[in-house]
């Protein structure tokens, strides 16, 4: 009888582990996969999650704030081209737990490019939430461009370390962008 009642409960303990582990909320990052949407904070440190998902292309630029400037080529890039509103949003996402720069100092500057940029969406995540929900992995020293088709989709990925990468990828971006709208 205790035999039985032992394996029961090493049963049921394995089982939830199992459970827990098959129905958490990551996910893994790769062209064709869906997304799912996030609640991160604003540059006023209030809840918000990631807006547009699902209604427009948008390219996410997740970044550690340690190279805020490393996807400006392609940013510019996208700037340049000035596609619709109604059909396409940039999105920059602050990696804030993978820097020593206080998240105070990150919301602040967040709060100045919003000034400097209006209808610009600046989001910080504290947790590691995006990383860790859509499996980005390691995203320490780097700045990882993610677009995301009008069908949640993610369309591109790349984790990009340089400008000179960013220059690299600005054609193929760009292309990707326009298919999707």
């Amino acid at each position: 009888m205790r035999k039985n009642l032992i394996l029961t409960i090493s049963v049921i303990f394995i089982t939830c582990l199992t459970i827990t582990k098959t129905s958490g909320q990551q996910q893994t990052v790769a062209v064709g996969n869906s997304v799912s949407n996030q609640q991160l904070v604003d540059p006023n440190d209030k809840p918000k999650t990631i807006p547009f998902i699902g209604e427009k292309v948008i390219a996410i630029f997740y970044t550690d704030p340690d190279e805020k400037d490393v996807n400006d080529p392609l940013s510019d890039a996208i700037k340049a081209k000035n596609y619709p509103k109604d059909k396409y949003a940039g999105i920059g996402i602050a990696n804030c737990k993978d820097t020593w720069i206080p998240d105070a100092a990150i919301r602040m500057k967040a709060r100045q490019k919003e000034k400097q940029f209006p209808g610009s969406v600046i989001l910080l995540d504290t947790k590691r939430i995006v990383s860790k929900a859509w499996g980005l992995g390691d995203c320490n020293n780097l700045g990882v461009v993610i677009i995301i088709g009008k069908d949640s989709k993610i369309k591109y990925i790349k984790n990009v370390k340089t400008k000179e990468e960013s220059k690299e990828i600005i054609t193929n971006v760009l292309k990707i962008i326009e298919e999707n709208f």
